[in-house]
């Protein structure tokens, strides 16, 4: 890496494809029904990415709402549509630049494979301080990121320490990827205002929810 170069970093293309697109990750499973035994219903998928979780979620649920970006949502919009028709439960998509500035009275949001990909601490807590405000009191986040995966320790073999974090190249541009403590995790939730609840033991996962 040159020190001339400008660094691109695009989160949008950090996501690993899912094992099996018809079974919901042990991540996904483990945020479905942690919601429904809470009796949650109007929920938000924050980083909904390439769609990989979406269609599991809006089974579970009669209010979703899908969250990203506005370069993720020009790369999944066709498969939107196709969402939109086959589940009455999707309300809507909302960038996250939109989200930041709504109060959407949501009772649950789930955040996976989001906050290890943004570079920046104030990209984290800002992300964070927008579902807080979006959520109603005693709403629920369910927190996971991964944590010493075989796929991220091979990647660091040959990737570039940036931040707190590494970088790896693709192209033109880097992706990002942080390997998070559940201390460090955990102190970003409460920082913006969550109260911890329930660490959730996944292996090689960090996962737990939080009320506002």
């Amino acid at each position: 890496m040159r020190k001339s170069e400008k660094i691109i970093i695009r989160p949008e293309y950090s996501a690993v494809g899912a094992k099996n697109l018809n079974r919901p990750s042990r991540a996904v499973q483990a945020a479905i029904s942690t919601f429904k035994e809470l009796k949650l219903s109007r929920i938000a998928e924050i980083g909904c990415g390439l769609l990989a979780n979406s269609s599991h979620i809006l089974r579970a649920f009669p209010f979703v709402i899908l969250v990203d970006t506005k370069l993720q949502y020009n790369r999944i919009k066709d498969k939107l549509d196709k969402l939109y028709a086959k589940y009455r439960s999707f309300k809507k998509f909302i960038d996250t630049e939109s989200f930041h500035n709504g109060k959407m009275g949501l009772e649950g949001a789930i955040v996976i494979n989001v906050l290890h990909v943004l570079p920046e601490v104030r990209e984290r807590t800002e992300l964070l301080k927008s579902i807080h405000k979006n959520l109603k009191e005693k709403g629920v986040i369910f927190i996971d990121v991964p944590c010493n995966e075989t796929f991220y320790r091979n990647l660091v073999k040959t990737a570039k320490p940036y931040k707190d974090g590494y970088i790896m190249r693709r192209g033109s541009y880097y992706t990002f990827y942080k390997n998070m403590t559940f201390e460090e995790l955990k102190g970003y939730v409460e920082k913006v205002g969550f109260q911890f609840v329930l660490r959730i033991y996944l292996d090689h996962r960090i996962t737990f929810i939080c009320n506002k």
